[in-house]
């Protein structure tokens, strides 16, 4: 098939939505809508050829697809890889535990169904995976794979039928390709409806298969319509419906304004959805798979009635033709910048400069040796850029396979949190005991509604018997009014929070007299006001209570955060941590957005008291662990122990709730 005009545009968008997203989040929230792009696009070119195959051969060649198709993926990924991994050196080791097991998922076309695997690991949401985003590839690789077997099935059984009515044949092909990608759309999607809110992990929603084939369905069903290229004779059997018409040149404009509203309803989409909204889920993708369905056919009919003279400007075509490598070197690019340049615009810059460098090399050099040329000088010529080339990849892959045999196999922020929750747990095996000992002779009576915990209050806790009214019926005099005594709070301080005051529950304790601390890796907010509901029910919730939550970003953290302050006992004090992210993602956003608004919070209740550890820590930042949030060494620990510790001293001079 020639190369069609104006599709560079196509590919071009994706890869903007695609790296914006990456590398300057706050930009382009809904930047990840370009994969869709991406996925619409592939479906429809994989199409377009096997039509335009059958429509010349009379039948599909699965294995000689297969082939192709792998060459073409593979190659990019392994050297991109093999070039990357190198550059690990540069910066924390904890980013290479378990990296062997990123790269077999990578070059195995599986890593959508790893991270699903691995999902419910915290370390790997919050220490990004390098190859993480090859997720799509292996969506990509799975749908060539099923729809050739499914279009190569279809060519033999019509090539039979039809031996002899070629014409015939390619109409009933293109009709069952159609119809066929209709239905496949229509049931990957509503798949997608089903399993969507069925759990509490949406990227699981987000890799699998199945719910992530209909863009590429949607491109089939295009390619089917107005699917290959036509300008030779020979080809006019798999000629489209729209070049056939040979629509008059009057219509350039009508169709440049179409594909103009197409990209800019995909690009204004991009800017105001976000990942976790519900709408992205129900319409969001579809709309922009539909929207690239439009625009792909806006370019291509753009192709058949622009003048042959009028080509595409060669920047948009070399930058079309390198997207893919692009997009395979960026990520893991930008995660070594980040880390090592502190400024997220500068990494952002220096890693699309780097990623394009390399991308060339790859397309216009190493892609370029593995063609053989046809004429005698140019396969010399190729001989001797090999040697140097190939020395260098063998280089490479050599010094990646050593990075791979030396990686640790879990981070050191895995062991501290490990460490830190056995601690946790044997803290409250004490609690638990102690609550035993304590307990009235009277065997306690589980009600099976309320925490075992809840039963185990000790005698010096006991409140104070109330006495029964009389009937006044039966009184001349109405029994005295009794009042309900107001809750007091038993001094002392009470942690509540996630992995951050997880990671420094010692230091917490060193620091901070009659400190007791319940925290956990991956805690929500939710999770959180749970815990202290538990605390105070059972009589346990100390007189200053501190919730340092908000590491898991939440969009609902104004409404979870009010609960625990109109939940809270009359008596008790209550100090927010704010917590801090420094990485550039939605769960950043998210965590910027709780911070602000807690900060407001002392000047609308007297009793709440705010440690700003997000102020702390932001000009500190080299103190903390690789991924940006979590505790670096002793000094942040301290740092954190001590912000808290001021905190609770400036409460102590505010009245309680």
């Amino acid at each position: 098939m020639n190369r069609i005009k104006w599709f560079s545009t196509i590919r071009i968008l994706g890869l903007f939505l695609v790296l914006t997203y990456h590398l300057f989040y706050n930009q382009l929230p809904g930047g990840f809508l370009g994969v869709d792009v991406f996925f619409t696009f592939s479906g429809y070119l994989i199409t377009a050829l096997i039509i335009a195959e059958v429509g010349k051969k009379g039948s599909f060649h699965l294995f000689r697809f297969y082939k192709r198709r792998f060459i073409r993926i593979f190659v990019p990924l392994f050297l991109s890889i093999a070039f990357t991994l190198p550059f690990m050196l540069l910066i924390s080791p904890d980013f290479r535990a378990g990296i062997g097991r990123q790269v077999a998922a990578a070059i195995g076309f599986v890593t959508n169904y790893f991270e699903i695997l691995s999902g419910g690991n915290y370390e790997a949401q919050l220490l990004p995976h390098l190859y993480i985003h090859t997720w799509s590839l292996s969506v990509e690789m799975h749908f060539y794979i099923f729809w050739g077997l499914v279009c190569a099935v279809a060519g033999i059984l019509l090539n039979l039928i039809f031996s002899k009515q070629a014409s015939k044949r390619l109409t009933v092909f293109r009709i069952f390709v159609f119809v066929s990608s209709v239905c496949l759309a229509a049931f990957s999607f509503f798949f997608m409806q089903k399993i969507y809110g069925a759990g509490d992990n949406i990227s699981n929603v987000y890799f699998d298969t199945l719910s992530r084939l209909y863009p590429f369905f949607i491109g089939a069903a295009v390619a089917a319509l107005w699917g290959t290229d036509t300008e030779k004779k020979k080809d006019e059997e798999s000629a489209s419906f729209v070049t056939k018409a040979n629509p008059s040149k009057m219509v350039i404009i009508p169709l440049i304004l179409v594909a103009v509203l197409s990209a800019s309803g995909i690009f204004a989409m991009a800017k105001v959805m976000k990942f976790e909204d519900a709408a992205v889920w129900h319409y969001g993708f579809l709309t922009v798979s539909l929207l690239t369905a439009v625009l792909i056919f806006a370019t291509r009919a753009l192709h058949s009635v622009t003048p042959k003279n009028v080509k595409e400007p060669t920047l948009i075509t070399a930058i079309a033709d390198m997207s893919y490598n692009i997009y395979l070197f960026h990520w893991p690019l930008y995660i070594i910048f980040s880390d090592v340049i502190k400024n997220n615009t500068i990494a952002g810059l220096a890693t699309i400069a780097t990623s394009v460098l390399f991308s060339a090399l790859v397309l216009y050099g190493v892609e370029r040796l593995l063609k053989r040329p046809k004429s005698a000088k140019k396969r010399q010529n190729r001989k001797i850029i090999a040697i140097p080339v190939g020395t260098l990849i063998l280089g490479f892959v050599v010094a990646s396979g050593l990075i791979i045999n030396k990686a640790p196999v879990i981070t050191s922020i895995e062991i501290d949190f490990t460490s830190n929750q056995l601690q946790q747990d044997v803290t409250d095996l004490f609690y638990l005991r102690d609550g035993i000992l304590l307990v009235d002779d009277m065997p306690v009576k589980y009600d099976g509604t309320k925490p075992l915990q809840a039963n185990l209050l000790p005698k010096t806790e006991k409140k104070p018997d109330t006495p029964k009214p009389t009937n006044p019926s039966n009184s001349e005099n109405p029994p005295a009014k009794v009042e309900k005594p107001d809750h007091i709070a038993s001094g002392g301080v009470t942690i509540v929070g996630d992995s951050v005051p997880l990671g420094a529950q010692t230091t917490l304790k060193n620091t901070i007299s009659d400190c007791y601390v319940d925290a956990k890796v991956s805690r929500s907010i939710d999770a959180g006001y749970q815990v202290m509901m538990d605390l105070q029910n059972s009589g346990e919730l100390r007189e200053y209570v501190v919730i340092a939550l908000g590491t898991n970003g939440s969009n609902s953290y104004a409404k979870l955060l009010t609960k625990f302050i109109d939940s809270l006992e009359p008596g008790h004090k209550l100090i927010f941590v704010t917590p801090f992210d420094g990485r550039s993602n939605e769960n950043a956003a998210a965590v910027t957005k709780t911070t602000d608004w807690v900060r407001n919070l002392p000047g609308q209740y007297p009793f709440v008291t705010v440690a700003d550890w997000a102020k702390v820590i932001s000009s500190q930042t080299n103190l903390l662990a690789g991924d940006k949030v979590h505790m670096g060494g002793q000094s942040a620990m301290n740092l954190y122990a001590q912000c808290v510790a001021d905190a609770i001293t400036a409460a102590s001079g505010k009245p309680g709730k």
